[in-house]
């Protein structure tokens, strides 16, 4: 019998290699073998949290080639076998309005869903693969409301599993906060997600594109002009006001992407440099802020938007910059791991180990080979 090799979240900070049989999949269903899995800041949470609804396979930012496709599948997705896709592994209802308009996120049926695993004596690979998870695994269930994004053959896979993080990217720069031609834009957080709203709005025309962070994150930095900053900012050094006054002529910003902690030592001075009529994005604080200044929001007439996720539309940008090859993405996604070190690929995205920005899970390989790999690269 074909087995299926998955690391399965079983407590905190705990995951275990289990083997499954190769699940069947039926007339409307499929089977993905996983080429890669990136790791986002979202598992990191996730890895700290006691498992409360069964024990599961973590990993969604996913890459890989249709290995089997049920008959009514096929048709109804329009995929072959052997077609290279982005999985969007949200488990949806395919009809309500969150559905329809492309936010998958929402819809009811997937937050019921979200980080539900199954007994620890199952042997079902399709139990342990929750919406929004299931990715670290070498396949990869395809229920019947799977939502896909084609990707070309010439992305290698660690940068194609950018596909929704650099949606995110997207959404939260372009389409949420409005960069485009002669738009100023900050981006404070120069992680995976702010390098990629760094991407976004150079793409989409914006200037000056400001980048934003600690001390410790001089080489992000490094990486974020790179990938089209026209300025960084070390706010350990440096005033974030003045410098981003300076950087605009006085006007200040016309859009901040808040995508560092979100705290009162963030948001801020963010809404001090924008300019009159600006927007800022904030994705997802962690607890309410003391002393929001909501008269100044109204005296300047800002926008404030709360972002998470993307939109279908999005992810679809971002893997088409992705294939361009326009940009030089090899530097964010600069770690990978074996299936066996999934633990450590986490740890990594927490900032545990140096220098990484953007880890993934390859799990064909072994740690050993990918070892190997990096330290002929280095020499």
């Amino acid at each position: 019998m074909e087995t299926v090799l998955a690391a399965v979240k079983t407590g905190i900070r705990a995951t275990e290699l289990r083997r499954f049989p190769l699940p069947s999949v039926g007339e409307d269903g499929g089977l993905l073998q996983v080429d890669a899995c990136g790791v986002c800041g979202a598992d990191v949470r996730t890895y700290d949290q006691p498992v409360s609804n069964g024990v599961f396979i973590m990993g969604h930012e996913i890459v890989g080639r249709v290995a089997q496709l049920g008959k009514a599948a096929a048709r109804l997705w329009g995929l072959r076998e052997g077609d290279r896709i982005v999985v969007e592994s949200y488990r949806v209802c395919g009809h309500c309005d969150a559905c329809l308009t492309g936010y998958l996120g929402f819809c009811p049926s997937e937050l019921a869903l979200h980080d539900r695993g199954a007994e620890p004596e199952s042997d079902c690979l399709a139990d342990f693969q929750p919406s929004r998870g299931g990715g670290y695994s070498q396949y990869l269930f395809l229920w019947p409301t799977l939502r896909f994004h084609k990707v070309p053959d010439h992305v290698p896979s660690e940068r194609a599993a950018l596909a929704i993080p650099f949606g995110n990217g997207w959404q939260w720069a372009h389409l949420s906060g409005g960069a485009g031609p002669g738009k100023s834009v900050l981006v404070v957080g120069p992680g995976q997600q702010g390098l990629a709203c760094t991407v976004a709005a150079k793409e989409a025309g914006a200037g000056p594109i400001i980048v934003a962070g600690l001390a410790r994150d001089e080489r992000r930095l490094q990486v974020a002009k790179r990938l089209g900053a026209d300025h960084t900012i070390n706010v350990e050094a440096e005033d974030l006001r003045e410098r981003v006054r300076d950087l605009t002529g006085g006007e200040g910003a016309d859009v901040g992407i808040e995508v560092a902690v979100g705290s009162a030592e963030t948001v801020m001075p963010m809404i001090d440099v924008l300019r009159p009529r600006g927007t800022l994005v904030v994705v997802p604080a962690k607890g309410p802020l003391d002393q929001f200044p909501m008269h100044v929001l109204g005296r300047k007439s800002l926008t404030v938007k709360g972002v998470i996720g993307h939109s279908y539309q999005a992810v679809e940008m971002a893997v088409r910059t992705i294939a361009s090859g326009k940009y030089p993405l090899h530097e964010v996604t600069n770690h990978q791991f074996g299936l066996d070190e999934v633990d450590d690929a986490i740890r990594a995205t927490a900032g545990e180990f140096p220098d990484v920005i953007h880890a993934s899970v390859l799990p064909w390989k072994k740690a050993s080979d990918l070892r190997e790999t990096a330290r002929a690269v280095a020499r």
